[in-house]
């Protein structure tokens, strides 16, 4: 048997015994140390916000996008021309926070914002906001107040939250299998991505009630200088009318 033989046969030892290593099934891999909760963090860390992409630049939209804006979650309320609304919150422990979201439904409207302590100082606050997010580590126990200021010559329409689905303690590791904390995983993700969609329905009403007032603006401002054009139609009709009629009188009028 020449080398090249012998090469040859080499070649197809090698070939075979690379298809079969491919056609070995590979035993699944299972982690006992899955934590979904975990998992969220590491992929907050790694730029993975709660939309399973990029997370976006803005800070405030990611904070913003933790909280539920389902009906049942939330309030939203209508504040009248230069009036505040105001919530109360029982802070009975220092460990808890003061925390919620607010976004405006209102089309091209803003709102301030003002939580005060049990003793009437002013902890947070915030001016002319479209949406946004507080939180407030509390100094003392006691009633902290939530006031959502409107300064403006209209009524704004304002939906505000102060407690999600994802604030709820998580099930401790030994208390679940591997299949429930998948599961876990996946309704978390699911509740955020609810949560998103609520979001993104409220900025587009208030993008909607902001385009259709721009455009009842443009109509109107349409509708007056076709007025105008008539008028001025009219006019040149009646002043041509009556200089055929009779032209020394008008231009004497001239």
């Amino acid at each position: 048997m020449g080398p090249t033989t012998r090469c040859l046969w080499a070649m197809v030892l090698g070939a075979a015994a690379l298809a079969r290593a491919e056609e070995t099934p590979h035993p699944p891999v299972i982690l006992d140390d899955f934590d979904p909760y975990k998992q969220q963090d590491q992929d907050l860390v790694m730029g993975m916000g709660t939309h399973g992409k990029l997370a976006p630049a803005a800070v405030q939209n990611e904070h913003l996008s933790k909280f539920d804006f389902d009906p049942s979650e939330g309030l939203t309320f209508y504040i009248e021309k230069l009036e505040s609304s105001c919530f109360f919150e029982d802070v009975k422990s220092l460990g808890d926070n003061v925390s919620g979201a607010y976004i405006v439904s209102t089309a091209a409207a803003t709102i301030n914002v003002v939580v005060k302590d049990p003793t009437g100082a002013i902890v947070f606050s915030r001016d002319d906001d479209v949406e946004g997010t507080y939180e407030v580590k509390p100094s003392s126990v006691g009633v902290y107040e939530v006031c959502f200021v409107n300064d403006a010559s209209d009524g704004k329409l304002v939906s505000h939250v102060t407690h999600t689905l994802q604030s709820q303690h998580p099930v401790e590791k030994e208390h679940v299998s591997i299949l429930a904390k998948y599961a876990s995983h996946l309704d978390i993700r699911l509740g955020e991505l609810e949560s998103e969609q609520r979001l993104m329905q409220l900025r587009t009403d208030r993008h909607m009630k902001t385009e259709k007032s721009t455009n009842d603006r443009v109509s109107l401002a349409g509708t007056l200088e076709s007025l105008v054009y008539v008028a001025c139609v009219l006019l040149q009709i009646c002043y041509i009318k009556r200089l055929l009629e009779s032209p020394r009188h008008v231009k004497s009028w001239a």
